[in-house]
């Protein structure tokens, strides 16, 4: 084969396959990674000899737990009513300063539990944001539309009690209707 049809060829190929992930990407709608705006990222040195990674300054097992939960009980059937909740906190912003704009935000929000019965720690993962926020996040990735899936929480403004209440709520209703080994909104800790 001649050496300039194999060079045609595959700058042939390189283009189509480009135009191909062009085309492919202007369909995709989904929550960008990246903060909105004017939220900055903070970072904490876990040691000299780990890289430093990027986590809240500040989680909910540092603060006092604002929510009242119901005690810990366990039904005649041996399932238990809730949770232990151990920690809570944003993936970007610091629980306690908050976003720069509470009227716009969007990140994730996790929240770690244990299941009271075996012991097994779980992660419970939402995506809050604002109205705005979720503007700010679909201009900033210039996305058409945007596919957010079942665990989003849309509040009005950053309010840390009411986001924590809603969630729990969530839980707690899910929880006692569940089996705890088949908790389809929890991801597992990667312990």
């Amino acid at each position: 084969m001649d050496p300039v049809k194999i060079v045609i060829f595959v700058a042939a190929f390189l283009a189509l396959l480009l135009l191909g992930r062009k085309l492919s990407a202007m369909g995709e709608s989904r929550v960008p990674m990246l903060p909105p705006e004017g939220v900055r990222m903070e970072t904490a040195q876990t040691n000299e000899e780990e890289p430093s990674r990027s986590k809240p300054v500040l989680v909910g097992s540092d603060l006092p737990f604002p929510v009242n939960l119901p005690e810990i009980e366990q039904d005649a059937d041996g399932r238990y009513n809730r949770p232990e909740f151990l920690n809570y906190y944003f993936g970007k912003i610091n629980l306690q300063s908050g976003p720069e704009n509470p009227a716009a935000f969007c990140d994730d929000f996790f929240l770690q539990a244990r299941d009271p019965e075996n012991q097994h720690n779980f992660t419970y993962r939402y995506t809050v944001a604002t109205p705005a926020g979720l503007q700010q996040a679909m201009d900033l990735e210039h996305l058409p539309s945007l596919y957010l899936g079942t665990q989003v929480l849309i509040v009005p403004r950053w309010d840390v009690r009411l986001i924590l209440e809603t969630v729990i709520d969530q839980i707690l209703e899910l929880y006692g209707e569940k089996d705890p080994n088949e908790k389809e909104i929890a991801l597992p800790d990667e312990d």
